[in-house]
């Protein structure tokens, strides 16, 4: 198996019917199918923030943000909505939207807030038919999650921890309160049968449990319920299983999802504090397990033993933000980047695992992407210092997608910004000449695609980024980056 760079470790959240993955960067956007990368350079507005895809009576539709952050996702929360081809279009009537947003059917909920005289934030849940219309029915409530399923919808609200089940009159047919304990309330529920499996956990806080049920889709009545010892934070279905894991502590179980019988489970002892684990799934006879940041544990689907603890490459670091996906016999298992807060936010990463190779035996081994030729060094002017980033490739997709990489690492480790400062050595690395200014240098004899619109926009992007996030040791003035063909 191989891992690849990302200059952006989030995927823009192709449809599900697409067979591959679409990662966004300033100006392009990056195609993984199979193990095979390609480039879509103008198709997927790259200059733009993916949030996701909606279903609507109209068809798909996507929201962007003209406002990206050096990940390359939405940071602002006016949404522009388009259609299949990329073009401006509606959603329920909806141009721009401010809020997130449930598709479910040919209505719409919409998450929204007030304040009242106390100054107490009042969450509510609204549904639209079409956005130039008043909604036709609110609970008061914050919604944590919707989906639609033949003639009823399911909410989840994290406030009351309340799982409702709504008829397409909009009269509840069921609803289901969890108990309270101390800590935020984060449920999931999946269709199993024709019924539902729902998870109900907490996310912080001092409580350490969890509970699964099995829910009859009529009436609400459990069918089979099972108590667990630690709090669920990330759960998933395969097939006739239910992988449960917790985050902080330490403890993972499999599930029969016709009984709720627990078929494997474990827990292991904190190393550090800081430790957390992470997704658990199954595919193609193994279990494997986020085992902190730094293992994939690979364990026998039938006994639990372990096959292989596989080191994750030091630049990376498994991530906990994005459940592994298989698509065409083909496991991506995502990545942020290694490297601790200096390096945060500047790349990610996805490790590309054949079933075949699994097929073939172990151990495995994770091969990890060259980058190329790119390099930076910091050029004397004086008593202050400026940085060069020189990339020499023949793509241009490649000049984009490792010079960026290197342009955000030079500017985490070198500058002062936000997060990047938090960390024990940020004095030792930081460099106190360094007066803002890089120059991004491109190979023009190697180059066989070149497009100076992408370089004009990436450096635009960027330098709206550095103006309001970093700022250089030598004169605390904003970074600037210019771009230039040698």
């Amino acid at each position: 198996m191989k891992a690849i760079y990302l200059s952006n470790e989030r995927d823009e959240r192709s449809r599900l019917e697409e067979e591959s993955l679409i990662f966004g960067g300033h100006t392009y956007a990056l195609k993984v199918w199979r193990d095979q990368l390609s480039y879509n350079l103008m198709s997927y507005l790259p200059e733009l923030g993916f949030h996701r895809w909606r279903e609507s009576p109209a068809g798909d539709r996507c929201f962007l943000s003209t406002e990206i952050t050096m990940k390359g996702v939405t940071e602002s929360n006016e949404l522009r909505v388009y259609n299949e081809a990329f073009e401006p279009s509606t959603y329920f009537g909806i141009e721009c939207a401010k809020n997130n947003l449930w598709s479910v059917g040919d209505m719409y909920i919409s998450d929204e807030e007030t304040t009242d005289e106390s100054y107490k934030t009042i969450h509510f849940a609204r549904f639209y038919t079409e956005h130039s219309h008043d909604p036709f029915y609110e609970i008061i409530d914050l919604l944590s999650c919707a989906q639609r399923y033949e003639c009823q919808t399911l909410l989840i609200f994290n406030s009351s921890r309340t799982l409702i089940s709504l008829n397409d009159d909009m009269t509840i047919g069921w609803q289901r309160v969890f108990p309270q304990v101390n800590g935020y309330f984060k449920g999931d529920f999946f269709k199993y049968k024709n019924n539902f499996i729902v998870s109900a956990g907490t996310m912080t806080g001092q409580d350490h449990s969890g509970q699964l049920l099995y829910l009859d889709a009529d009436t609400g009545a459990t069918l089979w319920q099972r108590d667990l010892p630690f709090s669920i934070y990330f759960c998933t279905m395969v097939g006739d299983r239910v992988y449960l894991s917790s985050q902080c502590d330490w403890h993972w179980c499999v599930l029969c999802a016709d009984t709720g019988d627990i078929l494997l489970q474990d827990s292991y002892v904190i190393k550090h504090e800081m430790d957390t684990m992470g997704w658990l799934w199954g595919d193609s006879g193994y279990i494997f397990l986020s085992y902190g940041e730094n293992i994939l544990r690979i364990m026998d689907e039938v006994t639990g033993e372990i096959v292989q603890d596989v080191p994750i490459p030091e630049d990376f670091s498994l991530s906990n933000t994005s459940h592994p996906i298989v698509n065409d016999d083909f496991i991506y298992i995502r990545l942020s980047n290694g490297g601790g807060i200096e390096k945060i936010h500047t790349y990610g990463g996805v490790i590309i695992l054949p079933r075949e190779e699994l097929k073939q035996g172990f151990p495995l081994t994770i091969e990890v992407e060259d980058k190329g030729d790119i390099s930076h060094q910091a050029i004397a002017d004086g008593k202050t210092e400026y940085y060069e980033i020189t990339a020499s490739y023949e793509e241009l997709g490649d000049v984009l997608r490792f010079g960026q990489i290197e342009i955000k690492l030079v500017a985490h480790r070198f500058a002062y910004h936000q997060l990047g400062n938090l960390d024990n050595d940020w004095k030792t690395r930081i460099n106190k000449k360094f007066d803002g200014r890089m120059v991004f240098n491109v190979d023009k004899a190697k180059l066989k695609n070149p497009d100076d619109s992408k370089f004009d926009l990436m450096v635009e992007l960027f330098n709206k980024h550095f103006a309001e996030k970093f700022r250089a040791p030598a004169n605390k003035k904003p970074l600037t980056i210019e771009w230039r063909y040698i």
